[in-house]
């Protein structure tokens, strides 16, 4: 059970465990055992490494988001992505490419671009822009981290996880 604490109050409470803390800003989302006796209003001790842990998971999910907003999600879609910025690396320094050697790029040509050059060309400069936005990402989420760890109590962890400066895609 996940348990939404306002001001050291209880507000509410979700029954899953699926990622709520975007829905409270200003709010910690804590989870506890299900079963645990609790009503809404009731005051709740904050135990700040968990609040800690809850902040940090918050920012990790929402980095994803973020990151997934520039990505096709799935770690299938990343392996060919990989393939292909392999084959784009390697077919712009070949002289004499080939459909055989470089399957995945041929296979965007009239679709990416009209030529596998063209095509190697548009995946690169597609994998720098996703490197370029994903290094933007990163260092906003481990700065996020890093002072949600720094904060002194729940106020301060809330004002860390909630005032992480997100770049744009």
């Amino acid at each position: 059970m996940q348990l939404i604490i306002f001001d050291n109050d209880i507000v509410a409470y979700h029954g899953d465990t699926q990622n709520i803390s975007g829905l409270y800003p200003g709010c910690l989302v804590l989870s506890v055992p299900d079963g645990t006796p609790i009503e809404i209003g009731q005051p709740w001790a904050i135990d700040l490494d968990a609040a800690r842990t809850s902040a940090c998971a918050a920012i990790d999910a929402q980095a994803e988001g973020l990151r997934q907003t520039v990505l096709t999600p799935g770690a299938g879609q990343m392996a060919a992505y990989q393939a292909k910025e392999a084959q784009a690396t390697a077919l712009l320094q070949d002289p004499t490419p080939t459909e055989a050697e470089y399957p995945d790029i041929f296979n965007e040509i009239g679709v990416t671009a009209d030529s596998a050059a063209e095509v190697a060309a548009a995946v690169l400069a597609a994998a720098e822009k996703w490197r370029d936005y994903g290094r933007l990402v990163e260092r906003a989420r481990l700065a996020g981290k890093k002072a949600v760890q720094e904060a002194a109590d729940a106020a301060g962890i809330i004002a860390a996880r909630d005032g992480v400066a997100w770049p744009l895609a």
